[in-house]
């Protein structure tokens, strides 16, 4: 935690939501995965009989070539995430990384060593183990895991600084100082170290788990198992190509808060009427009498549109247009004759159309009205001159083109096909006016359609960042397992767990937005990680067991129980986000939960299929398999 905080600092991340919450949450429940790996592998060569020091070493050269790829291929899936273009997605994408990094060197390295270093002083400890001192061991462990968490929750919520104190004096209390005491007890009565023979000598064989029946026994019958997981996730590809990316104002609040259900009874009595703010932007040489008259002409055909909220009396809902200040000060004589005494033009409307009828007039009318409002006497502003300049931009000299907006009400905005139909609408009215050629330009903005930019951004990294990561990963796993078969099993489940992750979306009523749609490359950078520890051991068990079967259970006895604890770890970590208050980050949570829980089950029970299929049946074959080249 420390190290995400201040390499992210370091580094120039801004600080958010996605990145003060979720990735710490992530990283606490991802980055465990490297500690329960390296830990069960080292524990394995301890049951052995193996000298801690011997059996680390040995668990190392088994495992810290997966950990590693792991690292790196959690890596490269949150990276691809930085494609989005959204600035909070990259911070995620980046710092996520950075905590992966981090998570694999602490708990992947140190404290696998760390740990070995415990066990070497108690080996060489003198005193049996009593019933006493078991119970103040638990006793020490619960302290030292509820201390550390508090200092988690202190670093993310309250205070980074009293976190991080707090976490290295919890480290000192719990660990520190019983290590020092025990090492120091060890020096004053030294005991002799296990023989090397001792070391080296089995003290029998490690019990067998239920897993390794269930998964050998599904491997055994591939034929059946392969299509019918092909057939459930084709299924699942028809439901995942129908989830539609959404923004709701529920997504970020209690759905039976007093906002939203505010919001809902304004919806119910007022959905025609009010709205959203939709800002209609245009530039041009508006002192030109063609362009104000072409928006007035734009702003009555506005009546006509379906998609803006109207008045009782049919009119449009909208702020002050230019065409307002215009009318306000072309009908007062006192305001007339102040433009006349500040710029020496006098105004004139002989038409009476409420504008002034000449360029001359109506460039002096901006540079009056920007400057000091318009008066209804001499006492009263009509429109203050900060009122004006919110509609108006005139730059006197010229050298910058006039611009201005108009702001109406969009009703029905909560559902994105009103935006959608608002915004196609719109654009359409703009086209005409845009065939004047005092109009150089127009524009459409406001916060429904600002909102569906980011959906579309969304539904891009959706598009952009699972093939990039997809790609990426096996190009990864080409380079390190120099094996095109074994590379491409290794991936297959992840692709499976993408489609189903995002059909339980659908199915579940979950929407696409700018979190939820990152899950999909998270998908790939995570739940590869159980098939690289799942494949890497599979191989290596196939260097010593007799035949493919008897390697499968080697491997499903180690490194599958180990993926069963690390997945549990993770989706209880992510389970508890589910019970956040804000909606969007709970949604994170419950189908980060989902997806490891499909990603360990794809690596247990389909992954072995797969393998076997790889994999020459022979022992010659196998044996030779092992080490395969790109050849294959």
């Amino acid at each position: 935690m420390i190290w995400l905080k201040g390499i992210s600092n370091l580094v120039g991340i801004k600080g958010g939501l996605i990145i003060e919450f979720i990735v710490p949450i992530a990283m606490i429940s991802l980055g465990v995965d490297f500690a329960v790996h390296a830990l069960r592998r080292y524990d394995e060569e301890k049951r052995l009989g193996h000298a801690p020091r011997l059996a680390l070493r040995i668990g190392f050269a088994g495992v810290l070539g997966a950990l590693a790829l792991a690292m790196l291929s959690d890596g490269i899936a949150f990276l691809s995430n930085a494609s989005s273009g959204i600035d909070s997605v990259i911070g995620f994408a980046v710092t996520a990384a950075i905590a992966s990094v981090s998570s694999f060197i602490v708990l992947g390295i140190v404290v696998p060593i760390a740990m070995m270093r415990l066990d070497t002083m108690r080996a060489l400890s003198t005193s049996a183990p009593s019933r006493g001192r078991t119970i103040l061991t638990l006793l020490g462990s619960v302290s030292a895991a509820v201390m550390l968490a508090a200092g988690v929750l202190l670093l993310i919520a309250v205070n980074a600084a009293v976190g991080a104190i707090f976490i290295l004096v919890s480290i000192a209390v719990t660990i520190g100082i019983p290590a020092f005491f025990l090492w120091r007890r060890n020096s004053r009565e030294p005991a002799e170290a296990p023989s090397a023979a001792a070391a080296l000598r089995p003290s029998g064989t490690v019990q067998r788990s239920w897993l390794v029946p269930v998964v050998a026994g599904l491997a055994r019958y591939r034929l059946i198992v392969l299509p019918i997981t092909a057939t459930i996730t084709g299924a699942a590809i028809i439901f995942a190509t129908q989830l539609d990316a959404t923004f709701d104002v529920k997504d970020f609040f209690d759905s039976s808060s007093d906002f939203v259900v505010g919001l809902d009874k304004l919806d119910e009595h007022g959905a025609e009427r009010t709205g959203e703010r939709g800002i209609l932007f245009f530039r041009g040489d508006l002192t030109d009498p063609q362009a104000v008259t072409g928006l007035g002409e734009f702003l009555d055909g506005l009546s006509s549109n379906p998609v803006v909220a109207k008045s009782a009396d049919g009119s449009i809902r909208s702020s002050e247009t230019l065409l307002d200040l215009l009318d306000r000060l072309t009908a007062s004589d006192f305001a007339r004759s102040q433009v006349a005494d500040m710029t020496g033009v006098e105004i004139s409307d002989v038409d009476g159309d409420g504008l002034p009828d000449s360029r001359e007039q109506i460039a002096a009318a901006y540079e009056y009205m920007a400057e000091r409002g318009v008066p209804l006497d001499e006492s009263t502003l009509v429109y203050d001159p900060g009122q004006v300049r919110q509609t108006l931009f005139h730059d006197p000299s010229g050298l910058e083109e006039d611009a201005t907006i108009v702001s109406v009400s969009i009703p029905g905005t909560r559902e994105q096909e009103a935006v959608a139909a608002a915004r196609e609408g719109l654009e359409l009215d703009l086209e005409s006016l845009e065939q004047n050629p005092a109009i150089t330009f127009t524009g459409l903005t406001g916060s429904p359609f600002t909102r569906e930019a980011l959906l579309g951004a969304t539904t891009r990294t959706l598009q952009t960042s699972l093939p990039i990561a997809a790609a990426s990963v096996l190009v990864l796993l080409l380079v390190t397992m120099r094996s095109i078969r074994y590379a491409v099993v290794t991936i297959i489940p992840i692709g499976l767990v993408a489609a189903w992750l995002y059909a339980v979306m659908f199915l579940a009523g979950f929407s696409l937005n700018f979190v939820t749609a990152t899950i999909g490359a998270v998908s790939i950078g995570v739940g590869i990680d159980y098939s690289i520890h799942m494949t890497e051991r599979f191989r290596e068990e196939l260097r010593r067991a007799p035949d493919r079967v008897q390697a499968l259970r080697q491997a499903t006895n180690g490194t599958g129980v180990a993926l069963l604890a690390s997945a549990a770890s993770s989706i209880v970590g992510f389970a508890i986000m589910g019970f956040a208050p804000m909606p969007l980050f709970a949604s994170y949570g419950i189908l980060t939960a989902i997806m490891i829980f499909l990603a360990v089950s794809a690596s247990l029970l389909v992954l072995p299929s797969l393998l076997f299929l790889a994999t020459p049946e022979t022992t010659g074959e196998a044996s030779r398999s092992a080490a395969p080249t790109l050849a294959d």
